[in-house]
């Protein structure tokens, strides 16, 4: 009986282990409602806060909403070309339902402006060459899908900034 009670044990803590890792950095792939191309608009001189707004000056970098689109897709102009996917948004004046993707951990504190702002930190070394993305992020957006502490902690210690618990944690 001691040994069935010890596996029950062990097959439980590993399901619940697994649901965590699950919900915190996500399981499959996600399909987004907009083929959304970084490197079209990237090479075509955006900045990455222009869409994401909040990435410089707050915690979170928030995702572009349909007005922003419009700012320069017209679905009845050819240029720039306004992908059939983004018209249907922008001609039923609908928000586009995004899909989440990644979310920290209620008792972790970051933010963006202190990454981007105030150290001068480019977007790509935390999510990778955006540059050449072409397709949208179909799952949590960081270089071979390792967020969590141990990229935090590394790039931490490599940059010789505190690693003082306290400083991410509450």
């Amino acid at each position: 009986m001691p040994k069935t009670l010890a596996i029950l044990v062990l097959v439980g803590v590993t399901a619940i282990g697994g649901w965590f890792v699950v919900s915190a950095w996500g399981g499959g792939s996600v399909q987004q409602p907009v083929a959304y191309n970084h490197k079209v608009h990237i090479d075509a001189g955006m900045e990455c806060a222009a869409c994401h707004t909040g990435a410089e000056e707050g915690t979170h970098a928030g995702i572009p909403t349909t007005d922003k689109c419009a700012l320069c897709h017209k679905v009845d102009r050819p240029y720039p070309k306004t992908p059939k996917d983004l018209a249907f948004y922008l001609k039923a004046n609908k928000e586009i339902p995004w899909r989440q993707l990644h979310r920290t951990r209620r008792h972790v504190y970051f933010s963006h402006q202190r990454h981007v702002a105030l150290a001068g930190i480019d977007c790509e070394k935390c999510h990778g060459d955006v540059k050449k993305k072409t397709t949208p992020f179909d799952r949590a957006a960081f270089p071979d899908r390792q967020a969590g502490m141990n990229l935090c902690v590394d790039c931490h210690r490599k940059e010789k900034v505190t690693t003082d618990c306290m400083a991410c944690h509450r």
